[in-house]
């Protein structure tokens, strides 16, 4: 159980921070080899059935537009997941899956290609691994689906065959070689979930702004070499009105602004490795966060954007969790902080210049408060600030030997 604040020894206090989850992997059943002319078997665990090419074994009044696959007498529908694993398989005329589609590396382009017809996938679409797909064209005819995941593949440019999309709210786009997201049908109904993770050459995000949203979002921006401007998310946050989002900015080397989040009001924040960023301006309509972490940011000098954050349940600068790598070098006090009235655990790790923690002048209530490893930090600095509070916090203050770590864990 945490205890009163304790400047002289460490405390038990610990907070656990959450940012975003990832999709997570399609589960699949195995198709075993057969004729391209014949009827494809699939074995599967949990609920064995067997597909259509054609022949119906499910009737169905999905049917695709005249542009799409190789022209079919009748249309069937796969009851149960589909896993294309270069076994020969032909679903020329399919055109639903109820279950999970899943395209492992050893997939043949005749396999992909056979799914000409196909428009609608009632679990999640992944494509994994397959370094011969140039492109989409074989999915073209694709217009409602639950999930698409794309990764490991870094010769994939070109996601142009997505346009007829209209429904796929979950969206994951890793290691691939695209420059640009792609553009959906007009009437897209817009994303729940959005990772962006290792795409070394992406950096226009401007279609997301026609996608809309699709409830609460996720968004995790993580590790794309390239990527300087984050505008386009502007569309889907504007959507989500005054929705929570859960929005993770990771490791992002050219990222220098934050414009596009101006439609925030409620959100979880996690922010880290981003050097280029100077300011957070853009956040000025933010009104509450569950969970808000700002580390690693060496070109932040001040919380100036954040003026109208009233209440944070975890609000974490700096981190104790990677030594030298951890903290806002540069952050010398807690001005821009004007509204901040409550905050339930109140976190200070690593940041070398912070002097002063004035700058928040309206904060009355601290549930818990720990501050580690900022040198420039006094005694007299931590009393004045206490004062201000309704009641004493818990936690601890001091130096590396006194104080533990705190956990934080931002997913």
């Amino acid at each position: 159980m945490p205890g009163p604040l304790d400047t002289d020894a460490s405390s038990d206090g610990s907070a656990s921070v959450g940012a975003t989850t990832g999709l997570s992997d399609a589960s699949t059943t195995t198709l075993g080899p057969t004729d391209p002319d014949s009827t494809p078997t699939t074995s599967d665990t949990v609920d064995p059935t067997s597909v259509g090419t054609g022949g119906g074994d499910g009737s169905t009044t999905f049917d695709p537009p005249a542009a799409c696959g190789p022209p079919c007498d009748d249309f069937s529908a796969h009851e149960g997941t589909v896993t294309l694993g270069g076994g020969g398989a032909n679903f020329a005329c399919v055109n639903h899956i109820d279950g999970d589609l899943y395209i492992g590396a050893n997939a043949t382009l005749q396999e992909i290609a056979s799914l000409g017809n196909l428009e609608w996938v009632e679990g999640a679409v992944t494509i994994a691994g397959n370094l011969a797909l140039a492109d989409l064209s074989g999915l073209a005819c694709l217009r409602d689906i639950e999930a698409l995941k794309l990764t490991g593949m870094p010769q994939l440019a070109d996601l142009d065959a997505l346009a007829r999309l209209r429904v796929a709210p979950r969206l994951e786009f890793e290691r691939l070689g695209i420059t640009a997201l792609p553009s959906f049908a007009p009437e897209f109904a817009g994303v729940a979930s959005l990772v962006l993770r290792d795409n070394d050459a992406l950096v226009d995000l401007h279609a997301a702004a026609n996608w809309g949203a699709a409830g609460p979002l996720e968004l995790r921006i993580e590790s794309n070499a390239a990527l300087a401007s984050i505008a386009g998310l502007a569309g889907p946050l504007a959507d989500n009105g005054a929705g929570t989002v859960h929005l993770a900015l990771l490791d992002l080397p050219e990222l220098t602004s934050l414009v596009g989040l101006e439609p925030l009001l409620q959100a979880d924040l996690h922010f880290e490795r981003l050097p280029k960023l100077t300011d957070l301006a853009p956040l000025s309509g933010l009104l509450s966060g569950g969970q808000i972490v700002f580390n690693a940011l060496p070109a932040l000098t001040d919380l100036e954007g954040l003026g109208s954050l009233v209440t944070v349940g975890t609000f974490t600068l700096g981190d104790c969790s990677h030594g030298d790598d951890g903290g806002l070098d540069h952050l010398a006090s807690l001005a821009g902080l004007d509204s901040l009235a409550a905050v339930g655990h109140f976190a200070l790790a690593d940041n070398d210049q912070l002097a002063s923690l004035a700058g928040a002048p309206q904060l009355g209530a601290v549930g818990g408060f720990s501050s580690v490893g900022n040198p420039a930090l006094i005694q007299s600095d931590y009393d004045a600030f206490f004062t201000q509070l309704e009641a004493a916090p818990w936690g601890c203050v001091g130096d590396w030997g006194r104080c533990e770590c705190f956990p934080v864990n931002p997913g």
